[in-house]
């Protein structure tokens, strides 16, 4: 616990050194949400530290630095920890809309978005056809492990709603990814059930102002 508050300060003084130095990368690729998986190849970005961060901030932080700087940012099981838009289309930065046009901001033109989220539709699939029951498995994809305060889920995705969100963010050219052809530390986007994957991923392109 020591050696990790230390590290955390450590962090913490060093960040704007950190920022200068990773802003200058090229290719510039963000893994946002890294949790406990430092992805090769990218700047690993949390708003919790943990020894795999190399930067500490949150999305709107990550806008305001590095707009229009990134080739690709990652975001594994991160974007149903944000707001659904509603019927109204929310938009603000606490939304799933506004996280997207977080990223967007992120991106040079043309720039990938990598997106992996739990996929309602299979988990219910298993659940209704009764492989599994809806605790201790499934609960946790639907609602988050709710084992710290930002591991709650607060919106819900199949492939033609997280289409339709990307659209919204000025994304278009979706196509799906495996993670098992990228090198990936092995992460939620590896995530599988009863061998049904149930982590819906895609990428998008950065297409239009948003």
């Amino acid at each position: 616990m020591i050696t990790d508050l230390l590290m955390l300060l450590v962090h913490r003084v060093t960040r704007p050194v950190r920022l200068y130095r990773m802003r200058g990368r090229s290719p510039l690729k963000i893994n946002y949400g890294c949790g406990q998986s430092a992805q090769p190849g990218h700047v690993n970005v949390d708003l919790r530290w943990t020894r795999a961060v190399d930067l500490l901030g949150d999305l709107e932080w990550c806008a305001r630095h590095f707009t229009g700087r990134c080739a690709e940012v990652y975001v594994s099981h991160v974007l149903e920890h944000y707001r659904s838009p509603g019927k109204a289309g929310r938009n603000g930065p606490e939304t799933v809309l506004g996280a997207m046009r977080a990223i967007h901001r992120m991106l040079k033109p043309g720039g990938l978005i990598r997106v992996a989220v739990p996929d309602f539709g299979v988990v219910a699939k298993i659940h209704a056809e009764g492989l599994l029951p809806l605790y201790p498995r499934l609960l946790g994809r639907i609602c988050g492990e709710q084992d710290y305060p930002q591991n709650r889920h607060l919106c819900a995705f199949d492939r033609a709603f997280l289409e339709w969100c990307l659209g919204q963010s000025g994304f278009g050219d979706f196509a799906e990814w495996d993670p098992r052809n990228m090198g990936f530390i092995h992460d939620a986007s590896f995530d599988e059930l009863e061998g049904r994957r149930t982590s819906l991923n895609l990428t998008a392109r950065k297409i239009a102002n948003a």
